[in-house]
């Protein structure tokens, strides 16, 4: 992907027009998105106040606009130029709907700044789909790939226009018991709601590389009830590196625990072949061009 700001447009299955899309922005035609439009779809969030964490193109935001009929949608993105994009393409796809947009300006890591907090407290259901996948250049990973004689995957130290949408940096978060399992951000954010929205409901899209049961399981110890809205399987990105993965399966090894922890992949688009990370990785060694696959999951975290 081209590392520079050039726009391109791109097709959402739900908006009428195409979006500006630039490089450093997510792809809304992904099929991330259109499961997670499909899972908000299933949530009954008409008249709710929406607040999206990683607002991105602004494209969940016209959903919630113009199709779900939200009340109110507000949102932060941790690149500062996204919030201005989102504007525009709500501005553009959904003009009668813009007055109920109201996005935070700057960089917004999580919800961690001043204006962010205050929206938080008049939000009634948040939402987001963060990375759940180590940052290939994270200097802790590094270590611990190494100890268990992982490489990383063709390509992964090439750092494209977006990344921040695909990977995370794993060390930050070293102190939270779930980024253990690539869910250290996700957990970040369930604390930081819990403190600043603590009768909010959360709606999250996973990759759910780490099994579901698991992901359910941090929901439940940061004090959410967990539902599955939807999932299906998808392609796994050809660019999104899975040595996390493979590194966190060797690490089980010996410990009585190895089947505690094998991550979920899938040599078919119907998912009826699950892998392990080890043997995806293996596939891609072979044939680098190998489509392998994961599940999608939308879930809902309503507060205990």
């Amino acid at each position: 992907m081209p590392a520079d700001d050039t726009p391109k447009t791109t097709t959402s299955q739900n908006a009428t027009s195409s979006p500006h899309v630039p490089a450093f922005a997510f792809d809304p035609s992904d099929p991330w998105t259109q499961t997670f439009q499909e899972g908000l779809e299933s949530a009954n969030l008409t008249g709710k106040r929406v607040y999206e964490v990683g607002i991105g193109t602004g494209m969940n935001a016209v959903f919630l606009l113009k199709k779900l009929k939200a009340a109110r949608v507000s949102g932060s993105d941790l690149d500062p130029r996204l919030a201005e994009l989102a504007a525009q393409n709500v501005a553009e796809l959904a003009p009668g709907d813009q007055d109920r947009f109201h996005p935070i300006v700057g960089s917004v890591s999580l919800i961690d700044t001043d204006a962010a907090k205050a929206e938080i407290t008049k939000t009634d259901i948040i939402i987001a789909c963060l990375p759940q996948v180590t940052s290939p250049d994270d200097e802790a990973f590094a270590v611990f790939r190494d100890a268990h004689d992982v490489d990383l995957g063709e390509g992964a130290h090439q750092r494209s226009a977006d990344h921040i949408a695909h990977y995370y940096p794993w060390s930050v978060f070293n102190c939270l018991p779930f980024n253990s399992v690539g869910l250290g951000l996700n957990e970040a954010l369930l604390r930081r709601l819990k403190k600043s929205a603590p009768q909010a409901e959360v709606i999250l899209n996973f990759g759910a590389r780490i099994p579901p049961e698991t992901i359910c399981a941090m929901f439940e110890a940061n004090g959410y009830s967990p539902t599955i809205l939807h999932s299906r399987i998808v392609k796994q990105d050809a660019g999104t590196d899975i040595s996390f993965f493979v590194t966190l399966e060797k690490a089980m090894q010996g410990t009585g625990l190895e089947q505690d922890l094998i991550c979920a992949f899938f040599a078919d688009p119907e998912g009826q072949k699950p892998i392990s990370a080890r043997d995806a990785h293996k596939l891609l060694e072979d044939d680098p061009e190998r489509p392998l696959f994961h599940e999608v999951c939308v879930i809902r975290g309503k507060p205990v």
